[in-house]
């Protein structure tokens, strides 16, 4: 073989793995080029789904501080309800009280009034005719 076939059949084989060393490049920059995109396409996703995130925590926000001054509210007329049933507990107290003694007047029965037990207990005065003389 001479020379120049060497050299030819040398350029024919190199030159067949610098079309292949080409090609794996163009598509290594594809593969980059469609990662890229991807990446590009997530963080645009991102940065919506923390816009829509960040709006969300602004309403909840504002319900929270609703609920809260309505929990205020509820607790500070529970607490005068609390107030106003002890009052209430002790009216109720007194007019059993008054009541129950009303009875007792009504049936006679003054056991929680000493003087007049001890006055119902008394026995009449019978006088008899002890000076006939």
């Amino acid at each position: 073989m001479s020379l120049s076939c060497k050299r030819s059949e040398y350029e024919a084989r190199y030159a067949n793995m610098d079309e292949k060393k080409r090609k794996r490049m163009e598509s290594n920059r594809e593969s980059a080029k469609r990662s890229r995109l991807k990446r590009e396409q997530r963080v645009k996703d991102l940065v919506n789904e923390i816009a829509t995130m960040k709006e969300e925590i602004f309403e909840l926000n504002g319900q929270y501080n609703d609920l809260s001054q309505r929990a205020r509210i509820l607790w500070q007329e529970n607490q005068a309800l609390k107030v106003e049933k002890a009052k209430l507990a002790e009216c109720l107290d007194n007019l059993c009280s008054i009541c129950m003694r009303f009875r007792q007047m009504q049936s006679g029965c003054f056991s929680n009034q000493p003087w007049q037990q001890a006055y119902s207990q008394m026995q009449p005065i019978i006088t008899t005719g002890m000076s006939e003389s």
